[in-house]
C-alpha cells in the first residue's frame, strides 16, 4: 500500500470523542420543524441507540435467534425446491401491493383523469375478494407490504408521497439532511465513554496513526442543559490523553461566554496546554459568538506568542445558537457597506442562517489584519486590551498584532462553497486565484470587503487569506466523503498552488459517519493522492501545524 512509504505516522487533523451525554437535549430546537425538535431530543435519541446496542442487538446472537434464523434458511431452500409455491407467493406479494397502492389512492381521494379505470379496478378487487373493506385489514395490508414486501415497498412510499396530505407535509429535502445528521449523532454519541469512541476510531487506521481530539463546550448555545456539563467532558479527555499520549493529540476549547463567567477558565486553558499536553485550542463560532470576540482577544494573543494553533469551525451544519437574535447582530462589528460608513447590514433572521455570519471566514480578517484589529480594538474600546495590544491611537500600528496567528478552518469551508467557487464562472471574485494566484482576493480595500462577504465563495476567501498569511491552515475534514471535491483538493496540493504546505487531513470523525465510514474515507484517500501528496497531507503539514513553543515538535511531546 502507498502508505508503507511513510516512515512518520499519519495525523487525522480532525475528530470527535465526546458522547451523547455531551449534548444539549433540545438540539433539534429551530431546525427540526415544529414540535419535532422538542419530541425527538437527544435523550431519546441516544437512549435509543443504548437500548438497541446493549439490550435488542444482543438478541440477535442468542440461541433462540441462532434457531431462527436456521428455519428461515430452511424454509428459503424449501421454497427455492418448490417452484409452484414461490411463484404463488410472488402472486400474492403483487396483489398486496396493488390493494396497498389503491388503499392509499382512495385516502388521498386524488383520481384526477384515471377515476374511471381506478374504479373500475377498485370494483374487480372487491368482487373477487382481494380486497377488504375493513379499515383494520386495509391498515394491516399497508404495513405488511411495507414491512416485508421490498418491491412494494418503495412503490407505496412513492405514491403515498404524493397522494396524502399528511405525507406532503413532511421535511423537505434540507431538513431531511439536517435529520439524518441529527440521528446519526447516536450512532457512536451512545457510547457512555469518551475512550470507547476513541478506540472505535484508531481501530480503522494503520497502526501508529495519531488524532487530533476537538471537544465541544455546548452549554451556552440555548438548547438546554447536557447530561454531564463541558468541564466534565474535559476532565474524561485530560485522563484519555494521559492513557493514549502516542495517538492522542486533544485541543481545549474556548468560548468567550465561558471565559467571562469564569475568571480562572484563562487559568484552566494554559494549564491543558502546558501541563496536561494539549495540542490546541478549538473554536466554534456558529454557536453564538465572532471569532475576534472581547473576550477571546487575550487567549488569541497567549496563542500566537507561543505558536499554538487554533482550529476553527467553518462550514454549515447543524450545530449553531438555538437562542433569540440579539439586535446588535443585525450589523457587522468592523466592516462597512460599500456605499456609505454604515455597518455591514447582516439580514439573515433564521438561527440556522444567522450564525453562518459568526461563522464567516472573512471574520478572521479582524485578527490577522493589523489594522482591521486596530479597528477592531477602537470598537471595543477597552483600556486592558488597549494596554495588551500596545494601541496609541488609530492612526498608529499596534505594538503586537495578530498577523501570525497559526489558524486553521475546519472543513476548509464546506463542499457546499467548494462546488460554488468551480461552478461561479462569471463572478470575478471567484475567479481571482486564477488572475492573482499571489494573492487570490484583494482584501485591503474597505469597500471592496461587502461584495467579498456576500459575493465570494468561502473557499475564495480562505484560499487567499492562506496565499496572504504564512500561519493560516485549512483541513478538508468532512467534505471528503464528497468525491466531486477530490479533482479540486488535488489542485490545492500542487507545488505552484502557494498553499500546499498548509493543507491538513482530517475527517470529522465521528459527525461524517453519515456519509461515509473513517475507514472509507481514508481509503479513498490513499487511492485518490499520490504517495507524495499523502505524506504532504497526512504526515508533514500537520507536524507543521501541531508545532508549539510551549512542547515543540508534536512526537517530542
Amino acid at each position: 500500500m502507498k502508505q508503507q512509504s511513510v516512515t512518520q505516522a499519519f495525523i487525522n487533523c480532525h475528530t470527535h470523542v465526546f458522547t451523547g451525554d455531551h449534548v444539549p437535549p433540545h438540539l433539534g430546537k429551530k431546525m427540526l420543524p415544529g414540535p419535532i425538535g422538542y419530541i425527538l431530543t437527544i435523550p431519546l435519541v441516544v437512549n435509543f441507540f443504548r437500548w438497541w446496542y446493549y439490550r435488542v442487538k444482543p438478541l440477535y446472537f442468542g440461541r433462540t435467534a441462532r434457531r431462527l434464523r436456521k428455519r428461515y434458511y430452511e424454509a428459503g431452500l424449501w421454497l427455492h425446491r418448490y417452484k409452484a409455491i414461490s411463484l404463488l407467493l410472488t402472486l400474492a406479494g403483487i396483489i398486496l401491493t396493488i390493494d396497498a397502492l389503491l388503499i392509499i389512492i382512495a385516502w388521498g381521494g386524488e383520481f384526477l383523469s384515471y377515476e374511471t379505470q381506478f374504479r373500475e379496478v377498485t370494483a374487480f378487487f372487491y368482487r373477487w375478494h382481494l380486497l377488504p373493506s375493513s379499515p383494520l385489514l386495509q391498515y394491516g395490508i399497508i404495513i405488511l407490504v411495507l414491512l416485508i414486501i421490498p418491491s412494494g415497498r418503495n412503490l407505496v412510499w412513492f405514491v403515498a408521497s404524493r397522494t396524502l396530505r399528511l405525507l406532503k407535509v413532511l421535511p423537505g429535502p434540507k431538513t431531511r439532511q439536517y435529520l439524518i445528521r441529527y440521528m446519526s449523532i447516536g450512532r457512536f454519541a451512545f457510547y457512555r465513554k469518551q475512550h470507547n469512541i476513541f478506540h472505535t476510531l484508531t481501530r480503522q487506521y494503520p497502526l501508529r496513526t495519531r488524532f487530533v481530539i476537538l471537544p465541544m463546550d455546548m452549554d451556552h448555545m440555548d438548547a438546554g442543559r447536557p447530561r454531564s456539563n463541558y468541564m466534565q467532558q474535559l476532565a474524561e479527555l485530560k485522563k484519555l490523553r494521559r492513557n493514549n499520549p502516542d495517538t492522542a493529540l486533544p485541543f481545549v476549547f474556548a468560548d468567550p461566554r465561558r471565559i467571562a463567567a469564569d475568571p480562572g477558565y484563562m487559568q484552566t486553558i494554559r494549564e491543558c496546554m502546558e501541563k496536561e499536553h494539549f495540542r490546541g485550542i478549538k473554536t466554534y463560532p456558529a454557536l453564538g459568538y465572532y471569532p475576534f470576540d472581547k473576550d477571546l482577544l487575550p487567549l488569541m494573543l497567549y496563542a500566537c506568542e507561543h505558536d499554538i494553533p487554533v482550529l476553527n469551525h467553518c462550514i454549515r451544519g447543524v450545530i449553531f445558537y438555538r437562542g433569540e437574535k440579539k439586535k446588535e447582530w443585525n450589523y457587522h462589528p468592523v466592516f462597512s457597506q460599500a456605499t456609505d460608513d454604515e455597518k455591514l447590514q447582516l439580514f439573515q433572521k433564521k438561527n440556522v442562517d444567522f450564525s453562518t455570519n459568526f461563522t464567516h471566514p472573512l471574520n478572521y480578517l479582524c485578527l490577522l489584519d493589523e489594522k482591521r484589529l486596530r479597528q477592531l480594538l477602537i470598537h471595543y474600546n477597552d483600556p486592558a486590551l488597549f494596554s495588551l495590544f500596545g494601541f496609541r491611537d488609530a492612526g498608529t500600528p499596534l505594538e503586537k498584532d495578530l498577523s501570525r496567528l497559526k489558524i486553521c478552518f475546519g472543513h476548509f469551508g464546506g463542499e457546499d462553497e467548494w462546488l460554488r467557487y468551480l461552478e461561479s464562472d462569471r463572478d470575478l471574485r471567484n475567479n481571482n486565484l486564477q488572475f492573482h494566484p499571489d494573492r487570490g482576493l484583494n482584501f485591503s480595500e474597505d469597500s471592496a470587503l461587502e461584495g467579498i462577504w456576500r459575493y465570494a465563495s468561502w473557499f475564495s476567501i480562505i484560499y487567499s487569506l492562506m496565499l496572504q498569511y504564512p500561519n493560516v491552515y485549512a483541513d478538508i475534514s468532512y467534505i471528503l466523503h464528497d468525491a466531486r471535491t477530490h479533482p479540486l483538493l488535488k489542485t490545492t496540493l500542487l507545488p505552484q498552488s502557494g498553499i500546499a504546505d498548509r493543507v491538513l487531513f482530517g475527517t470529522d470523525f465521528y459527525v461524517v459517519r453519515n456519509q461515509l465510514s473513517d475507514k472509507q474515507i481514508w481509503t479513498n484517500m490513499v487511492a485518490a493522492l499520490s504517495p507524495e501528496e499523502l505524506t504532504q497531507m497526512a504526515v508533514l503539514n500537520p507536524r507543521r501545524f501541531l508545532f508549539n513553543r510551549i512542547h515543540g515538535e508534536v512526537d517530542q511531546a
